[in-house]
């Protein structure tokens, strides 16, 4: 287990091969500063470099996820558009950040996720909620829009018509809803959640490092691109992955052969 780091606005640690990064001001709402963003980005650096690692977990503290932007700081916002922008440019770029990390991401989410919560949750591989969990966009609420990736990831997730409805209306969902309309991989009562996704995250302990990071290339780079285009990203990868002289594929290859566990670098 490695040594557990607190920062300001959450706690890092890694616990067998699995990254857990939690928000950690549920008095504030778990809400995103700026100082935030720099210790995701660094945990994001951290998992990036740490070849031992095989997923991330991101949750929350208390009974909220996040709920998006600091209150403080998005009246700050509106009164600076210029800031308001580089906030936003930040937002998407921790958004991508997460979608190129090597590993799974995971979001538990254990409570209210909105806003830019919901945006980083959207951001994740994958999501595992709470039953009493609830999410959703609710910016068109109070007269905002989604600025950090909502209309294009959670169209994706859960099909245009729906990801319509929820956003026009800003209304928030349970964690059952949200699974049903596969949002969320899956829900499990708030007190499982921990238990589901360790479960979850268990799966992926064992796998090759490079071989995950490169299924995630091949579904995500091949998003958007019609049929043949993406059949060829797919090929790509796998040459890409197998032309490296010490490609995992050849030590799977062995073990497969020899009937032993393989053993990853």
């Amino acid at each position: 287990m490695a040594e557990p780091t607190s920062h300001e606005t959450l706690d890092y640690s890694v616990t067998d091969r699995i990254a857990y990064a939690t928000l950690c001001h549920p008095d504030r709402g778990n809400g995103f500063t700026e100082r935030t963003l720099d210790e995701l980005n660094d945990v994001v650096a951290r998992v990036q470099q740490d070849t031992s690692v095989r997923a991330l977990v991101l949750r929350g503290e208390g009974e909220v996820f996040s709920v998006g932007i600091d209150q403080d700081m998005l009246a700050a916002l509106h009164a600076d558009l210029e800031f308001y922008e580089h906030m936003l440019t930040r937002v998407a770029a921790l958004g991508l950040s997460l979608e190129a990390l090597d590993v799974p991401v995971i979001a538990a989410v254990n409570g209210t996720a909105t806003a830019v919560g919901l945006d980083l949750a959207l951001a994740c591989d994958l999501i595992v909620i709470a039953d009493e969990a609830m999410i959703g966009d609710g910016r068109a609420t109070y007269g905002r829009v989604p600025g950090g990736g909502a209309t294009v990831r959670l169209p994706r997730a859960v099909g245009v018509m729906h990801a319509r409805e929820i956003l026009f209306s800003g209304r928030l969902m349970n964690g059952i809803e949200a699974a049903a309309l596969g949002l969320a991989l899956r829900s499990a009562p708030l007190a499982e959640l921990d238990a589901a996704v360790a479960k979850l995250t268990a799966t992926f302990a064992d796998k090759s490092r490079p071989a995950l990071a490169t299924i995630k290339r091949q579904i995500n780079g091949s998003l958007g691109l019609d049929t043949p285009s993406a059949i060829e990203h797919e090929r790509s990868e796998i040459i890409r992955y197998v032309s490296d002289p010490h490609s995992d594929a050849l030590e799977g290859l062995g073990a497969e052969r020899e009937g032993r566990p393989p053993s990853w670098a």
